[in-house]
């Protein structure tokens, strides 16, 4: 058995070590568990210029000045610079400053959880016990140890991409596409994707398709297949491939509960943003406030409180009832075939930047949230808007569409 650290962290992703650096930043002493610790990271990890914190800004491998969304209707083009971090460079930065506190690594998987009032133990699949007077789960979405308030089906975001050698590729190195839903052939492909482009350059390209939500999952085999078509009615189809990435991620969990004898953080607790599947610039923001709660009310010796004031930081009620209005834009995208999305995302972007990047963000109020919903739904196509409708009236959603969609709501 282990001596008692302040903290245990489960996982070794973003949230895991994001999380972990920043409770070592402030003194506490942490263990992290983690099953292959410091396997390299493989994805993209993407955000907008804005989201950046000044710390983290030389991790910035490329910036795009303008970012573009096409629909059947047109495309626009978004005056809102958009990076890609260093997937390498942000591993090692976290990694540092882990490492510059008291940090013990455990190349273990967490297998159980006791929890006793003023500690924590935890076994992990090789039988180790490990101590901890608080634990704080970033895992995953998958993780067995969180209680959520609602147990509902998630939709997931899923994805296939590839990093091609492709010189001449015609892109314009200095506009990311955001969104592309024009399919390749002429035909509206139902279930809906879109392409996903990031100019590497004047010789490399990213290039993937993606599912924005469906429950179940599309196939990645059916998104692999659409991108091999985009690829051929580019030209593209010959390029070396260098790399491919593919995903899918867990949306619309149900919020874990207030009452939790750990702290979630990351995916496993539902910081998944519910409408547009961005997480990690939620997961850099919200680092510093939730470590800063924990160990400061560990301080005063009391784990029970660290753990209280870590979860309220994590989720106040306000920004509970925020994310309930954010899950019922997912479940009016899960449903819309290609031709309403492509004329909902048209209508999205033309609302006023702070409106929609806000959504996008996950930072508006409630007040701020509801009359963005609100004035979109003036603008969209009586189909789209019937199409809304029936979802605020079904599920259960009822209450939450009719607090959204009254008129005057601001």
């Amino acid at each position: 058995m282990s001596g008692l650290n302040d903290i245990a962290v489960l996982g070794s992703g973003p949230a895991a070590l994001s999380i972990a650096a920043a409770c070592t930043e402030r003194g506490a002493s942490v263990t992290l568990v983690a099953p292959e610790p410091e396997a390299p990271w493989q994805p993209n990890y993407c955000l907008w210029a804005d989201e950046v914190s000044p710390r983290m800004e030389h991790l910035t491998e490329r910036l795009w000045p303008q970012a573009s969304v096409v629909t059947a209707l047109g495309s626009r083009v978004l005056e809102r610079p958009y990076v890609k971090l260093d997937t390498q460079e942000l591993q090692r930065f976290l990694w540092g400053a882990l490492r510059a506190g008291s940090v013990r690594i455990t190349s273990s998987r967490a297998a159980a959880l006791d929890h006793r009032g003023t500690e924590s133990r935890i076994r992990t699949d090789d039988g180790t016990i490990l101590r901890a007077r608080v634990v704080i789960d970033a895992s995953g979405a998958r993780s067995p140890f969180i209680k959520r308030t609602h147990r509902r089906a998630p939709a997931f975001q899923t994805a296939f991409g590839l990093m091609l050698r492709a010189p001449g590729h015609g892109f314009d190195p200095n506009r990311m596409v955001l969104m592309d839903f024009c399919p390749a052939s002429r035909q509206d492909p139902d279930p809906p994707s879109f392409l996903y482009v990031l100019p590497m350059g004047d010789d490399r390209l990213f290039i993937e398709e993606t599912s924005l939500a469906r429950r179940p999952a599309m196939r990645l085999s059916v998104l692999r297949a659409r991108l091999e078509a985009r690829l051929a009615s580019l030209g593209l189809q010959h390029c070396e491939r260098i790399d491919e990435e593919h995903c899918s991620i867990a949306m619309g969990l149900g919020l874990p509960t207030p009452e939790q004898a750990l702290v979630p953080f990351g995916a496993a607790a539902a910081m998944v943003h519910p409408a547009s599947g961005y997480l990690v610039s939620r997961v850099l923001r919200k680092a510093d406030p939730v470590a800063a709660s924990i160990v400061e009310s560990l301080v005063s010796g009391d784990a029970s409180l660290a753990i209280a004031s870590g979860n309220a930081t994590l989720w106040p009620r306000q920004e509970r009832a925020v994310w309930e209005l954010y899950t019922f834009g997912l479940e009016t995208l899960v449903g819309m075939t290609a031709t309403e999305i492509g004329c909902f995302f048209d209508s999205f972007f033309r609302l006023p930047q702070n409106g929609w990047s806000g959504f996008l963000g996950g930072t508006l109020s409630r007040s701020e949230l509801a009359a963005v919903m609100t004035r979109l739904f003036g603008t969209l196509p009586a189909s789209v808007r019937w199409h809304l409708v029936r979802t605020g009236l079904s599920a259960g959603a009822a209450p939450l569409a009719r607090s959204v969609l009254q008129p005057g709501l601001t």
